[in-house]
């Protein structure tokens, strides 16, 4: 959009990292990669340069909740994010810790609620940095504490420090603040796992890309790495019972995502059922394996034991515990519909701060919060979206409208329309409408409407094309009719295949 941009973190060298999961998209969540794409966003592309295992979930039922998801190398992706991000213009980056909020007295068109106008920030050295617009996107580290066992530690994630300071800020400022948790499983080294024993799973032949800008994805579909799949057993869930009183996480209560539950929050919801762990690798170059569904916050030995238990890692060691975070977040119901606070003027949150968990939800906040900050800056018109034409605007007003007491995860069912949306006419959503806002570049608004007048050729051509029922059966193969009348090729599809 042509706006001088400061990105200020604490560590320039994990730009890019992947805390968690070492995958992008799935079921409701791929719809938000392919709507951050269509809007111009960033890891739509990065994905189809890093993915080493891309698969369309949800195939058996129709095209309008397929999950478009992708396994990433770690590193491949952080590499690909850096140099692009190194090459954006009017982009600075700043290796730096936020400690408090520039604030001072509201403009006179500042409604009653109002308290503050945010005109940058304070850093930890004390220096100021002087911004029209601030977004903040503290993810985990909001009063960042990692737990294993019975220990915990601040820290936003392992190896960085939490972000004390600006908790109090929010907290000083009058913002209604919560606690959540997250957490992340174990990882194990690859060469000490018996694969022979799990059942494997295969990427899709013909990789589907992120990017509406991409007709391909970059590795070539023979050489995609496999996933595979393993359960948990009884004596899991032995281990874990009569250890239960080792996990300081489970003793606080605090609330964690409930659709990706801790695998002691599994054994002590459903007892008698074994649960799935899938073995996702890191990448082409790494041995490390994530178990997928053993997110866990158990002692480090007790870890190791539980992991020995399970069919095809009796012998897996663990390079790394797993852990849990808690931390702080806003009640976004404090935010509008742009992701500006109430309270503050020019101040926007987005990711885990507005009670969200998954890169995807963060990704798609922080492209809309930062659309809106370049607006608010040049004090034009917010751009907003409505749950009835967009999976963001679904998630936005859900935030906005319901808050968050538990770490929001999108699904299909949450959206009305989902009939409508779709993830692969995203483009033809939502395109137009960021160009018109100025987040979209030309090429990619060209490439869409060279897509739409396509589609609009093929439809025209599909209505035009007529012929008698009774030939349209036999081309078809389907029973004989004698039936002469004139039908498009349209009609038939419709009549056929869909009405």
């Amino acid at each position: 959009m042509g706006a001088k941009t400061l990105l200020v973190t604490h560590k320039l060298d994990t730009i890019g990292e992947m805390s968690c999961n070492p995958a992008f998209g799935g079921i409701g969540k791929g719809h938000l990669i392919k709507e951050i794409d269509a809007l111009d966003g960033l890891c739509g592309r990065i994905c189809d340069l890093s993915g080493v295992h891309y698969r369309m979930l949800n195939t058996r039922k129709g095209p309008a909740v397929w999950g478009p998801r992708a396994q990433i190398d770690r590193a491949l992706y952080k590499k690909e994010m850096q140099k692009e991000l190194s090459a954006t213009e009017n982009l600075e980056l700043m290796s730096a810790a936020v400690d408090n909020l520039l604030l001072g007295r509201p403009t006179e068109t500042a409604h009653s609620g109002v308290k503050f106008n945010c005109h940058g920030v304070i850093l930890e050295s004390g220096q100021t940095v002087r911004a029209k617009s601030v977004v903040l996107t503290t993810g985990t580290f909001l009063r960042g504490e990692i737990v294993i066992g019975m220990k915990s530690t601040p820290a936003g994630r392992i190896g960085d420090g939490p972000a004390v300071g600006l908790a109090k800020s929010l907290d000083e400022a009058g913002f209604k603040l919560g606690r959540l948790k997250t957490g992340t499983p174990p990882r194990l080294d690859g060469k000490t796992i018996d694969f022979s024993r799990a059942t494997p799973s295969l990427a899709d032949n013909s990789p589907v890309p992120f990017s509406f800008m991409n007709d391909r994805v970059w590795i070539e579909p023979s050489k995609q790495l496999k996933c595979y799949l393993t359960y948990t057993n009884k004596a899991v869930v032995d281990l874990i019972r009569n250890n239960i009183h080792l996990n300081r996480a489970v003793i606080r209560g605090t609330t964690g995502p409930r659709y990706c539950p801790s695998i002691e929050s599994k054994v002590l919801r459903f007892e008698e059922r074994s649960h799935q762990v899938w073995l996702e690798p890191e990448g082409l170059s790494s041995d490390l394996i994530y178990p997928q569904g053993m997110s866990c916050t158990m002692p480090e030995e007790i870890q190791q034991q539980i992991i020995n238990c399970i069919p095809c890692l009796e012998k897996a060691v663990m390079v790394r515990p797993g852990y849990g975070v808690e931390y702080d977040y806003v009640d976004p119901r404090q935010i509008k519909s742009s992701l500006e606070t109430h309270l503050i003027q020019n101040l926007f949150l987005a990711g885990q701060i507005n009670g969200t968990t998954g890169y995807e939800e963060a990704a798609a906040q922080g492209i809309f919060a930062g659309i809106n900050a370049v607006l608010k800056g040049r004090a034009q018109p917010p751009f907003t979206l409505s749950r009835t034409e967009s999976y963001v605007g679904v998630m936005i007003d859900d935030l906005t409208t319901f808050g968050a007491s538990e770490p929001y995860r999108m699904f299909t069912n949450r959206a009305e329309f989902r009939i409508h949306l779709r993830p692969d006419n995203a483009d033809l959503r939502l395109t137009e409408k960021g160009f018109r806002v100025g987040c979209v570049s030309e090429n990619r608004w060209a490439r869409t409407r060279q897509i739409r007048d396509d589609l609009d050729s093929c439809l025209s051509l599909l209505k035009d094309f007529k012929q008698p029922v009774c030939k349209w059966r036999t081309d078809l193969d389907r029973p004989e009719q004698t039936s002469t009348a004139l039908k498009s090729a349209f009609e038939m599809i419709w009549r056929l295949f869909i009405g």
